[in-house]
C-alpha cells in the first residue's frame, strides 16, 4: 500500500515539489525501496491475499521446506567493486510465522551491520493482530518505537480494519493516527479500501482517500483507481490509477501507472512495469519505464534480472508473508528466488550500468506442524504403525501414497475397497499420507515405529 512507502520516503529524505518531478523522483525511489527490500514481498496471485498467514501455503502438506531466512546486499561503490551493503534477516516462531524483520543497513563496524528498521509482529488465532515498526534515532543513537497498527478481521478471516498509532515521544505512548476501512464482494476480492485520518480539532477520523478495485473475467485485478478526499468541497477527487495486463497463464505482465492531469481532465502515463517469465515459470527479468511526454514514448530507467532455482517451485517454500499490496503483484516466487540483479539505464553513456545484487539465504524445515485432512468413508489404522498400515476404504477406486520428511514420495498404491499397506521395509519416524478419490484428498500425519 501506498502508506507503507510514505514512511520510507520519510526515512530517506523525499522533499518532492514538481508534480512532473515528483512522479520521476516517486519512480525512482521505489526502485530504490525495492533494491532494499524495504517494502512488502511481491505475490504471484492475480488479487490481494489480505488472510496475513504470513506463509505461503503449501500444497504438500509436510516434508521439508525451504525457508527464507536472509537477503544479503551488495553495491557498486565509486571504484567499480561489489562491496556489501547490509542484509534484511527474518525470525520466525514455532509454526515458521515471521515475528522479526530486520533491515540491517547501518554499518557499525567493516561487515558488521546493525538494524535500521526493526519490525515486530503479534498473532492471535494465527493471525497478525499487532505490528509495531522501531526506527534507529540517528540524533540519539537509540532505537525508537515509530509505529503500531492493530489489524482486524472479519468472519470470514479477511483484513477488515487497520488502525494506525504514531509514537508520541514525549508522552511516551502511542497515539491514533489513521484507520484503513476494507470492502470485499462476494469472491472475498477486495473492492474498496478507505482510509480516514485523526483531526486533532475535533478528535474524529475524517476521510482522507481511497483505493477502489475492479477484475476482470477470469477474477485478476483489472483497475486501480486512487482518490483524495477533498474537504473543502466535501468529494472525492482523482489522484491516479494503475492498469494490469495478464499472459494466458495469468501471469501479471506489465503493470501501468497513470497520474490525473488536473489540466487536461484525463489521466497521463507516469511510468510502467513490464515482466518476462521464462518457459518453467520463473520471473526472469523486470523492466521500469518512464513516460517521456516530449517524445509520448516510454523510456528505459530500471531493470532487474533473476536467479531461480527451478528445482524448487512456489510449494517448496516458506516464505515471510507480511502485508500483501493491495495491488496485483508479479510471480517472484514461482521457482525459488535466488538471487538479483539490479541495473540502471545511464543516458550519458547510453547503456545499462549494473549497480545492486542481492542474494537469497534459505534454511532447511522439517514441516509436520500440518493439519490433517479427511475422506468421508475413509479412514488408516493403526497410527503409530509397527508394519502395516489398513485402510478402511467405502468411497471406491483411489490412490495411495506415502512421503518421507524429504517430501520423496516412498510408496504409490492403488486402493479399491480396504487394503493393507506394507510398511515393513520402512524406518522408524515421521511420514506424510496422501489417499486421492475422485478428486478429493485425505491427508495426514503417520509414525512408524
Amino acid at each position: 500500500m501506498i502508506k507503507h512507502l510514505l514512511i520510507a520516503f520519510l526515512i530517506f529524505g523525499f522533499f518532492i515539489t514538481n508534480a512532473q518531478d515528483r512522479q520521476e523522483i516517486i519512480q525512482r525511489a521505489e526502485a530504490r525501496l525495492k533494491a532494499l527490500n524495504l517494502i512488502d514481498f511481491p505475490r504471484s496471485n492475480g488479487h490481494m491475499d489480505m488472510g496475513l498467514n504470513n506463509q505461503i501455503n503449501p500444497s504438500f502438506r509436510g516434508g521439508v521446506k525451504h525457508r527464507l531466512d536472509r537477503i544479503d546486499y551488495e553495491e557498486i561503490d565509486l571504484t567499480g567493486r561489489l562491496v556489501p551493503r547490509g542484509n534484511k534477516s527474518y525470525v520466525y516462531n514455532a509454526n515458521n510465522q515471521l515475528t522479526q524483520l530486520s533491515s540491517n543497513f547501518r554499518e557499525v563496524s567493516p561487515g558488521i551491520y546493525s538494524p535500521s528498521i526493526v519490525n515486530s509482529f503479534t498473532y492471535e488465532n494465527n493471525k497478525v493482530v499487532k505490528y509495531r515498526v522501531e526506527i534507529f534515532n540517528n540524533s540519539t543513537g537509540q532505537h525508537n518505537w515509530d509505529l503500531r497498527i492493530k489489524m482486524y478481521y472479519n468472519s470470514k478471516g479477511l483484513l477488515s480494519q487497520l488502525d494506525y498509532e504514531v509514537y508520541d515521544t514525549t508522552l511516551l505512548e502511542y497515539k491514533p493516527n489513521e484507520r484503513e476501512v476494507l470492502y470485499y464482494d462476494s469472491n472475498d476480492h477486495i473492492v474498496q479500501d478507505t482510509t480516514f485520518k485523526l483531526n486533532v480539532d475535533n478528535g474524529l477520523m475524517e476521510f482522507y482517500k481511497r483505493d477502489e478495485f475492479t477484475y476482470n473475467a477470469r477474477g485478476l485485478l483489472d483497475v486501480s483507481y486512487n482518490y483524495s478526499y477533498d474537504l473543502d468541497s466535501s468529494a472525492w477527487l482523482k489522484t491516479d490509477r494503475l492498469l494490469y495486463s495478464y499472459d494466458v497463464n495469468n501471469y501479471l505482465v506489465q503493470r501501468t501507472y497513470q497520474y490525473w492531469d488536473k489540466t487536461q481532465l484525463q489521466y497521463a502515463n507516469s511510468s510502467q512495469q513490464n515482466v518476462d517469465y521464462d518457459a518453467d515459470g520463473g520471473i526472469a527479468l523486470e523492466r521500469h519505464s518512464l513516460w517521456d511526454s516530449n517524445t509520448n514514448t516510454w523510456r528505459d530507467f530500471f531493470k532487474t534480472e533473476f536467479v531461480n532455482d527451478h528445482n524448487f517451485n512456489l510449494a517448496d517454500l516458506l516464505l515471510p508473508k507480511i502485508f500483501d499490496n493491495v495491488e496485483s503483484q508479479f510471480g517472484l516466487f514461482n521457482k525459488m528466488l535466488k538471487g538479483e540483479n539490479h541495473l540502471e539505464w545511464r543516458t550519458n553513456i547510453s547503456d545499462w550500468k549494473f549497480i545492486e545484487k542481492r542474494t537469497y539465504i534459505y534454511s532447511e524445515q522439517i514441516v509436520i506442524n500440518t493439519e490433517d485432512t479427511k475422506l468421508e468413508g475413509v479412514s488408516f489404522y493403526p497410527n503409530p504403525v509397527e508394519s502395516s498400515l489398513s485402510i478402511r476404504n467405502q468411497k471406491g477406486a483411489g490412490i495411495f501414497e506415502l512421503f518421507n520428511v524429504q517430501g520423496q514420495k516412498i510408496i504409490h498404491q492403488e486402493v479399491v475397497g480396504d487394503a493393507q499397506v506394507d510398511l515393513t521395509q520402512q524406518m522408524s519416524g515421521f511420514y506424510f499420507y496422501k489417499m486421492t478419490i475422485g478428486g478429493k484428498s485425505a491427508t495426514g500425519k503417520l509414525v512408524k515405529n
